[in-house]
């Protein structure tokens, strides 16, 4: 990702901080909902879609967290869980 993104990639990491791990594999779904959740974290991310579109910032939340976490895609699944994504991709070790 580059340098548009730097501040998506802070929400991430800040958000990845109260999670335990190792991570499930829905741990792209749980950092989107504590992103909705946590009024301070939900601030950052509005911004950041009204800066980048929210195309933009959901891909890199995906890329981030692929990218902080060191796990692999699994395969993509719809959810109704979230306001903010209507998919997302499972994350798991390769086999």
């Amino acid at each position: 990702m580059n340098n548009r993104t730097k501040g998506v990639k802070t929400l991430v990491h800040d958000v990845l901080a109260i999670f335990p791990k190792p991570y499930g594999e829905d741990i792209m779904l749980d950092v989107c909902m504590a992103i909705e959740h946590n009024p301070e974290w939900r601030r950052r991310y509005d911004e950041l879609c009204d800066n980048l579109r929210d195309a933009v910032v959901n891909t890199a939340i995906g890329q981030y967290v692929k990218d902080e976490t060191g796990l692999s895609s699994l395969g993509e699944v719809r959810t109704k869980k979230s306001h903010i994504i209507a998919s997302y991709t499972k994350l798991g070790h390769s086999k």
